[in-house]
């Protein structure tokens, strides 16, 4: 009956990996060294994560207003407006709302006086998306930043494009990139690559190099390019399994790829595993009921590592006993403790996980608005600076293909917590 359940339970949640990405291919290969270097020239120019940081940029704006007014210089904006297009009613009108205060909270820490943030409401839908970035065209607005949705960055595109209106869209949908649309959300591809790269890293420090590696996920888009990721690494993969979401003989075909990659005694129990790390590309009640399913087969923490994408970035999963000592690549918690606390205080609630984005999103945009000529504020230029931009979220940079980069760190699932195991890189390399 137990198995019932766990199964029933995934047939229900599957479907929901990889929803909303589209295309199939890897947009570019990633070694998954890209991004770490010691060179000081290579630091981000820009950072406002830190409360330090925060007070210098409040200082610069108040020696700014102690200064005699003078008349505008020729070349310079006088104003820079911002719309910003969540679901602000609808039925994802508390994720709009929050993301709102993030963003908000941004404005107040590094804002001026020539900064507008506009607030536009998509209404939880793509036809008020549509209307909103109309209307963000009709105010004249110089950058929009959001939607959500990848169905809504999709439908106000060609408004936006007409009007010449960059965009800094927080879904994670890759395939939407390009053409004055830079995409904000985590994506996949550096996740697996940084990942790997530690376990090869962990093998080699240990003396079993090349390590072996596995994935088993469903037949998704997302999950289509975790695999042809992982196998553009270069790692040794010995075997992989697919399914389809809502497969109802999946326990059969667990019970298939475990016997073929294991050894058991004569008592049926496992001796040992013929891989060092399983990739795992799925998240919430899915990862769980598949580990579940995986541990009965003695495929578990104990004998070999289970590896996942920035999907396990959530603090349920450091609940759950048989992912304790899992290993995925994701932003360093650390660095946005002091955002999360700040907006507790504030708001009496914790931020969501998406809150993040809006919060670097538009602190990027102020901190860019500053000291620039006209027409400058927003180029292709300055928003694919190569040195990147250090947020609450750590280091990123937009390529000019309008995907994004990070630096990540490796983070290892415990008991009530993700603890890093390798820190992010503080810097990209200089030439990558």
């Amino acid at each position: 009956m137990k198995s019932f359940f766990a199964l029933s339970a995934l047939v229900l949640l599957l479907a929901a990996c990889g929803g909303g990405y589209g295309g199939t291919s890897e947009p570019w290969g990633m070694s998954g060294k890209g991004v770490v270097t010691n060179d000081p020239n290579s630091t981000p120019d820009i950072a406002w994560q830190t409360h330090n940081q925060r007070q210098t940029l409040a200082a610069e704006d108040a020696a700014m207003a102690r200064q005699p007014a003078a008349a505008p210089v020729a070349g310079k904006p006088a104003s820079v407006k911002v719309g910003i297009l969540l679901p602000l009613t609808g039925q994802h009108a508390e994720l709009g709302q929050s993301m709102l205060k993030a963003a908000q909270m941004a404005l107040f820490d590094v804002g001026s006086a020539t900064y507008e943030l506009v607030p536009l409401d998509t209404r939880s839908s793509s036809t008020g998306a549509v209307q909103a970035a109309e209307q963000a065209a009709r105010g004249r607005v110089d950058l929009v930043l959001g939607p959500i949705f990848s169905e809504d960055v999709r439908a106000v595109k060609p408004a936006l494009g007409a009007a010449n209106i960059p965009m800094i869209a927080f879904t994670t949908d890759w395939t939407l990139a390009g053409n004055g649309t830079y995409i904000m959300g985590f994506l996949p591809f550096a996740q697996v690559a940084r990942v790997t790269q530690y376990v090869e890293e962990q093998a080699a420090r240990n003396g079993t190099a090349p390590a072996r590696f596995a994935a088993f996920g469903p037949r998704t888009e997302y999950c289509d390019v975790v695999f042809s990721t992982l196998q553009r690494t270069g790692a040794r993969i010995v075997r992989t399994g697919r399914f389809v979401p809502g497969d109802t003989d999946l326990p059969l075909q667990i019970e298939d790829f475990a016997n073929q990659t294991r050894t058991v005694n004569d008592a049926g129990e496992t001796t040992a595993v013929h891989f060092d790390a399983l990739m795992l590309p799925l998240g919430g009640e899915s990862l769980r009921t598949l580990v579940s399913l995986f541990d009965q087969y003695g495929i578990n923490n104990k004998n070999m590592r289970l590896i996942g994408t920035g999907l396990w970035d959530d603090d349920s999963l450091t609940r759950n006993p048989t992912l304790f000592g899992g290993l995925f690549a994701a932003p360093d918690p650390a660095l946005r403790r002091d955002f999360e606390k700040r907006y507790r205080d504030n708001y009496g609630s914790d931020a969501p996980r998406l809150a993040t984005l809006a919060y670097d999103a538009t602190a990027l945009s102020a901190v860019l608005s500053r000291n620039a000529g006209a027409g400058e504020v927003y180029s292709r230029q300055r928003l694919t600076n190569p040195r990147g931009f250090a947020g609450i979220d750590g280091l990123f940079r937009f390529r000019s293909d309008g995907l994004s980069e990070r630096g990540l760190a490796v983070l290892e699932i415990q008991s009530g917590k993700a603890r890093v195991v390798d820190p992010a890189p503080t810097a990209f390399a200089s030439g990558s």
